[in-house]
């Protein structure tokens, strides 16, 4: 009997916490029976999980830990667990980086991105990027393969760590399946008006403000169109935490008091898809992006893309987006004109999308994460 332990204790986080959400259930659905399933996951996920796995049967077990990634005992606590409830042929699956110390089973591994190697020394010193380049590595180093999730990504991590060409491997994220459901306008009306939302006239940004966003660049192009009067449609942040949104109302507090700046507090996917459905344009303008999930996310629902020509955003949305470079506020506001302004350029980033989304499903990649799995299983803990 093969044993999968899946780390889910970053479930409930941003970013990292929707590839958990996405990946498990389909990893889960698709497995051979024969599959034994150990999660670690947070005590504050149990009704999550409940509504992610509702029903898991006698092949999964679920061990509540409160052991954190970067603290130290998830070198002790982590591979305790696994000793002791495993017993037979096991895989460990870590989404996000450190691999647990002490572990005596074959490791997949998932980079998202390179980017905190190239934020974090303008944050907070270059003792701090050693230190994440040296985290990184050796777990990359323990790990027998390495996944992220673009081409683009790829290059990032092997410009840092040449050593991982032989086992890297890119499976692409996928989109909640609830993305792809069709939404009538009456729906998305209601629910926009419900948010305090007008339907089409708005931008949307979904993510939070870490530099490599570029949301500050975005706010101030959008401030000095409504100064112009070249742009009526507010300013919608949906998928922020709560922190992030303060410090934005104390950057731009006229704005966000008089309501062309908005917040859209953390909402299930239902509401979150009306809330993309509602926008005239989703605005993406990061610096870098390992992937680029709302880029996909809006595409799936129709609503058109505005992004940036920067990490694996263009790799991603392919011809369904207009771009603009992410360093230049006069380009940006030339593309978002574009798509508020040219309705048969609205309508063909539509389509385009549509069909752009549907490349990227859960299904796909838990197909190639359980293929990993298998090949772990016969070559051992060498490398696949």
């Amino acid at each position: 009997m093969a044993w999968i332990v899946f780390d889910a204790r970053k479930i409930r986080d941003y970013g990292v916490g929707t590839h958990i959400q996405g990946l498990l259930p389909a990893l889960m659905r698709q497995a051979p029976p024969s599959f034994q399933w150990l999660l670690l996951a947070p005590m504050e996920a149990q009704p999550l999980l409940a509504s992610l796995l509702p029903d898991t049967g006698s092949t999964v077990r679920v061990e509540w830990t409160r052991a954190r990634p970067f603290e130290w005992r998830t070198h002790v606590e982590i591979p305790w667990r696994v000793r002791r409830h495993v017993d037979g042929p096991c895989v460990f699956h870590a989404p996000y980086f450190p691999v647990p110390m002490g572990l005596r089973c074959p490791v997949v591994l998932t980079l998202h991105d390179a980017i905190l190697l190239e934020v974090w020394p303008r944050r907070a010193g270059p003792w701090v990027a050693r230190f994440a380049r040296w985290l990184i590595g050796w777990s990359a180093e323990r790990s027998a393969c390495v996944v992220t999730v673009s081409q683009t990504a790829a290059r990032q991590i092997l410009h840092y760590f040449p050593g991982l060409a032989d086992k890297i491997h890119v499976i692409p994220n996928g989109i909640h399946p609830a993305f792809r459901v069709p939404i009538g306008t009456d729906e998305v009306e209601r629910q926009c008006r419900t948010l305090g939302l007008p339907p089409r006239e708005y931008l949307l940004y979904v993510g939070n403000d870490k530099p490599h966003k570029n949301l500050h660049r975005l706010i101030e192009v959008c401030i000095d169109l409504w100064r112009q009067q070249l742009m009526t449609h507010r300013l919608v942040l949906a998928g922020m935490p709560e922190a992030a949104w303060r410090r934005t109302v104390r950057r731009y507090y006229p704005w966000t008091q008089l309501g062309w700046v908005r917040w859209v507090p953390y909402c299930d996917v239902e509401t979150l898809r009306a809330v993309y459905a509602g926008a005239a344009a989703l605005v993406q303008p990061s610096l870098d992006e390992g992937f680029g999930l709302p880029v996909v996310e809006a595409m799936a629902v129709g609503t058109p893309v505005v992004c940036s020509r920067a990490g694996a955003l263009p790799e991603v949305a392919g011809d369904a987006a207009v771009y603009f470079d992410p360093t230049d506020p006069t380009e940006m506001a030339q593309a978002i004109r574009r798509v508020l302004e040219d309705q048969d350029l609205r309508s063909a980033c539509r389509e385009r999308g549509r069909r752009r989304a549907c490349q990227f499903r859960w299904e796909d990649a838990a197909d190639r994460f359980l293929a990993l799995y298998d090949r772990l299983w016969i070559l051992g803990a060498r490398t696949v």
